[in-house]
């Protein structure tokens, strides 16, 4: 920022900005002077202004405790606002890694649209595949599973393909939670498949179709060699021994 740009009108608002997101994410400040800078930015109301405070669920102070009050009251602020907070908090869960808290302000303020708007692109942004840290996967599909909607399990069948073992296998879980019988088939698949080395994965998978009672009797030559010794097949269908 030049001299000039510095004195002028927008220089001074982004300078007032810098300072109360430094403010609000520094985990060494006072809680006092957190609060203070949060209730600036919500004030100053801006969308930029709103996507700084969505930086305060990134830090953890040195207090356990004001940490969560500061991140509750955070969280029942920026919901507050209704649909103003959703650019802001698109923003936010696209550029950054913590995005639990960001979606349950989505869910509580958002229409059925809107969450599928911002849930597509993030599901654009982290399809199934290699992530250096699946964390942020890991958050997003958590908030998926919880959503009532009959294309929730076909997104979820999708990352039994991901390269994480904890990603898939929390897939396999939603997957015989859900219980919708289109997602045999792909559960079947992964079990079977050469490449998948997660023991615990396939015992999941057995035991799921084993308490959903699903026949599965077209698979059973492939099925044969990956059923271990703890399941069975019994009328072409996966029963515990």
């Amino acid at each position: 920022m030049g001299l000039k740009d510095l004195f002028s009108s927008s220089g001074r608002a982004k300078n007032r900005l810098d300072k109360w997101t430094k403010t609000a994410t520094s985990p060494y400040t006072q809680s006092a002077e957190r609060y203070d800078a949060m209730q600036n930015l919500i004030k100053e109301g801006s969308d930029e202004a709103l996507f700084r405070i969505f930086k305060r669920f990134t830090i953890v102070s040195t207090k356990s405790i004001e940490d969560e009050e500061e991140k509750s009251w955070a969280y029942r602020e920026l919901a507050g606002l209704g649909a103003k907070v959703l650019p802001a908090a698109k923003r936010f869960c696209l550029e950054s890694e913590n995005v639990a808290w960001a979606l349950r302000i989505i869910e509580d303020v958002a229409d059925e649209t809107q969450e599928w708007e911002i849930l597509d692109a993030l599901l654009e942004k982290h399809p199934p595949g290699y992530e250096r840290d699946p964390a942020k996967k890991r958050q997003i599909l958590t908030h998926l599973a919880e959503i009532d909607d009959p294309k929730v399990h076909e997104l979820l069948a999708g990352y039994l393909e991901d390269h994480d073992e904890g990603v898939r296998y929390f897939c396999v879980e939603q997957l015989v939670d859900i219980a919708e019988e289109a997602s045999k088939e792909p559960l079947v698949s992964r079990l079977t498949n050469p490449e998948e080395d997660s023991l615990r994965l396939r015992t999941r998978i057995l035991d799921g179709l084993a308490e959903l009672g699903w026949d599965v009797s077209e698979h059973k030559e492939a099925i044969a060699k990956v059923i271990g010794q703890e399941h069975a097949l019994q009328g072409g269908k996966i029963v515990k021994r």
